[in-house]
């Protein structure tokens, strides 16, 4: 089963616990490629370097910084797991949780915008690796207030959002995109004092929460700005544009 973890920064970073989470990262990267659970991964950069998108009356709005949850995001990784406890197991052991949180996501049994192949090795592999030269590297997270739409209106999300998905496919832009489960199917993971705390539902406690998100490589942020008020929900909802952090150079390690 496919989850997408959400390393989530819980209050201020210390020094120290940033030594550590440094230190530790390789371990954890080790380990997760031991026992084959990671797919792909990446930090995100800095909170105030995203936007959010919305289109109303087919002006496109867009506001400075993330919000909701993504706000306190700092990277992701997808993993395939047995089942929920293995994906804890993996979370609580990832050492971002040791002083902040991590939330565990299933990926939607169906509705997968992306593949429906149990092996995503092949699909998210490009994730894994720096973007092609001359683009950046984004990550859209598509919000959901938790209003329902009429019948029609989610029809019509459903219809073009498969037509956004395929014509960012034949262009090159999309890597990959997935719809997630509700929230109220995710996990918050935290270790304390050696004690795994599991809370249940997503890390930020609000209405408003993550229905699904894609990555894409585009010209500039820009394009990335076009490409989140292209996709339907941001005429419904709003989309956070999130890009990839940068590593120093000489530095290729791909993880949070």
């Amino acid at each position: 089963m496919k989850y997408l973890m959400m390393v989530c920064s819980d209050g201020e970073a210390s020094a120290e616990s940033g030594e550590v989470i440094r230190r530790e990262i390789p371990n954890w990267l080790a380990e997760t490629e031991r026992r084959g659970v990671r797919l792909a991964g990446h930090p995100l950069d800095e909170p105030e370097s995203g936007v959010a998108v919305r289109v109303r009356d087919s002006e496109t709005l867009v506001t400075d910084g993330p919000f909701a949850e993504t706000k306190e995001l700092a990277g992701f990784d997808v993993i395939d797991c047995e089942n929920l406890d293995e994906a804890i197991d993996i979370a609580a052991k990832h050492p971002v949780a040791w002083f902040h949180a991590i939330e565990v996501r299933p990926f939607a049994p169906c509705g997968a915008v992306d593949a429906q192949a149990d092996d995503l090795s092949d699909v998210l592999a490009p994730v894994n690796s720096a973007a092609p030269a001359g683009t950046s590297r984004h990550m859209l997270l598509m919000h959901v207030d938790g209003i329902p739409a009429s019948d029609a209106e989610e029809a019509a999300i459903v219809r073009d959002g498969d037509s956004w998905h395929d014509e960012r496919k034949r262009t090159g832009e999309l890597i990959f995109a997935h719809a997630l489960a509700p929230p109220e199917a995710a996990t918050t993971v935290r270790v304390r004092d050696g004690e795994t705390l599991l809370s249940d539902g997503p890390f930020a406690e609000s209405k408003e929460f993550i229905a699904g998100f894609a990555i894409v490589d585009v010209p500039d942020r820009d394009a990335a700005i076009s490409a989140a008020a292209a996709h339907p929900l941001a005429s419904y909802h709003y989309i956070d544009v999130r890009p990839f952090a940068e590593y120093p150079s000489g530095d290729d390690t791909v993880g949070e």
